[in-house]
């Protein structure tokens, strides 16, 4: 577990460094992000917690994999379908009962609809949920990850 830890922590500053850069240009772009320091620490644990889970997820993934480039060419076709599969693009209301189902598992809609929370909307109403959803993820593929590494070391 600790070797899966230790490899989501690079993501999780990368994940850091992105949250600043695009934060910052989105306020140059004119976005009223909320000025409230709360929502902002909320923002980022938010980041964190979905990059801890998105990389373990990716580390869980690469588990079953023998070559590299195998592991980035599925990498990249689960990354478009979940990233077109949340509430990015549309909201939830709109979508047809079988893709809102699909919807409703995906952890990208929880990361969505917590950081509009957060840093657009200033409302923490309904955040609770969000945040549970991503750390039940997270924990999820923390344990699948260190289960199936321990599995190729041994």
């Amino acid at each position: 577990m600790s070797i899966v830890l230790g490899r989501s922590s690079a993501s999780i500053i990368r994940a850091l460094f992105q949250f600043a850069i695009i934060t910052s240009i989105a306020i140059a772009l004119g976005v009223k992000i909320e000025p409230n320091p709360f929502y902002l620490l909320l923002s980022l644990i938010i980041v964190v917690i979905t990059f801890i889970g998105f990389s373990v997820f990716s580390i869980w993934i690469a588990t079953y994999m023998k070559i590299r480039e195998r592991f980035m060419g599925i990498g990249q076709a689960i990354t478009i379908p979940l990233f077109f599969a949340s509430n990015a693009i549309y909201p939830i209301s709109i979508m047809p009962v079988p893709i809102r189902v699909i919807v409703l598992i995906n952890p990208l809609t929880y990361v969505v609809d917590a950081l509009r929370k957060t840093m657009i909307i200033g409302s923490s109403y309904g955040l609770a949920i969000d945040a549970l959803a991503l750390v039940v993820f997270a924990v999820l593929f923390i344990v699948l990850a260190s289960i199936e590494f321990r599995r190729i070391i041994d």
